[in-house]
């Protein structure tokens, strides 16, 4: 099954790239339409992977609902920035959630926080960022490259960690408990 999947993954991704190659290899001309990359789909393949993996190692139970496990790949919340949950630890939770309105406040409030570490800091660190870095490295110091460097690398953590906090604030609006990120100690 995981073979299978990652076909799927490969052919969207790399048959164009591989048949270039070849052309360019071999000398001839195959052609292939360009085949249009769906929208998350490393994401629903490694999510489809993950469950494959729990269940398999006896994490988790299989999931005998189709609905319950298209829900767990495709859970829109964590979709296109995580965090990685895997399916052991949110099985439960597809049909044993609780929704009330302290959860709802609390994801609102971790949803907020994520969308201002996006859109105040992560996105002005990447405007300072890109002003310095399409500077001719000529006219550049430096000082002002390392300043460059520094807020590029607090856009990239700004930004994951805003889209996490948004991820985790919507799934508690819906009664989904989603994991910190790189913390498996710690409670959502």
């Amino acid at each position: 099954m995981i073979v299978f999947n990652l076909s799927i993954l490969g052919i969207f991704k790399y048959a164009n790239f591989f048949v270039e190659n070849i052309n360019n290899f071999l000398g001839i001309s195959i052609s292939i339409s360009e085949i249009p990359l769906p929208l998350g789909i490393s994401f629903y393949t490694f999510q489809a992977i993950s469950y494959v993996i729990d269940v398999y190692r006896r994490d988790g139970q299989v999931q005998r609902n189709l609905l319950d496990l298209g829900l767990y790949i495709s859970l829109f919340p964590q979709l296109v920035a995580g965090p990685i949950v895997r399916y052991n630890t949110i099985a439960q939770q597809i049909n044993k959630r609780i929704v009330s309105l302290e959860k709802f406040a609390q994801g609102s409030k971790r949803f907020i926080i994520g969308l201002s570490k996006k859109m105040f800091l992560a996105n002005n660190c990447g405007y300072v960022a890109d002003q310095i870095f399409s500077m001719s490295p000529a006219d550049m110091s430096v000082g002002l490259a390392w300043i460059g460097i520094l807020a590029y690398t607090l856009q990239i953590y700004f930004d994951f960690s805003g889209y996490s906090d948004m991820a985790i604030g919507l799934g508690k609006m819906f009664g989904f408990d989603i994991p910190e990120n790189f913390n498996v100690t710690a409670e959502a």
